[in-house]
């Protein structure tokens, strides 16, 4: 539990950065022109987002269940297991894609994208944790 307790801090102060860093930044021009922010930004989401991927695996490993072969499917077998609402489904899939971009480069990263995530998504996020707390520490 100690490790799950980790990382779900982790995730809290990700999200409390990432606030702040909204708070800062009320346009997306003004977010452009802070490299520090921008930089900030992807680390924190990508902290978040991979401290999220190691928790649905802990409990896969912990559970005993099937092996997942990429992130996605990590959340689709917590899914079938009633230990994780469909509803957060579509977000992970685009948490998991950012996290991709953000750790491999693909592509230059869209600050605008990045942006509208902080703007828009840190709410949704904050559930999305939330719900895998409960879930997890209940």
């Amino acid at each position: 539990m100690e490790l799950y307790s980790r990382k779900f801090e982790l995730i809290d102060e990700c999200i409390q950065r990432l606030f702040s860093i909204k708070k800062e930044n009320p346009s997306l021009k003004k977010y452009r022109s802070s490299w520090k922010d921008k930089d900030a930004s992807e680390r924190n989401l990508q902290k978040i987002i991979e401290a999220i991927i190691d928790i649905g695996k802990m409990v896969i490993s912990e559970k005993k269940l099937r092996e997942p072969g990429n992130n996605r499917e990590v959340f689709l077998i917590l899914e079938e297991n009633k230990l994780f609402p469909s509803e957060f489904i579509p977000l992970i899939d685009r948490m998991i894609g950012m996290r991709n971009i953000i750790i491999h480069s693909y592509d230059r990263i869209d600050d605008g994208i990045v942006y509208r995530v902080i703007k828009e998504n840190l709410n949704d996020i904050k559930r999305l944790s939330s719900q895998l707390k409960k879930t997890i520490l209940a």
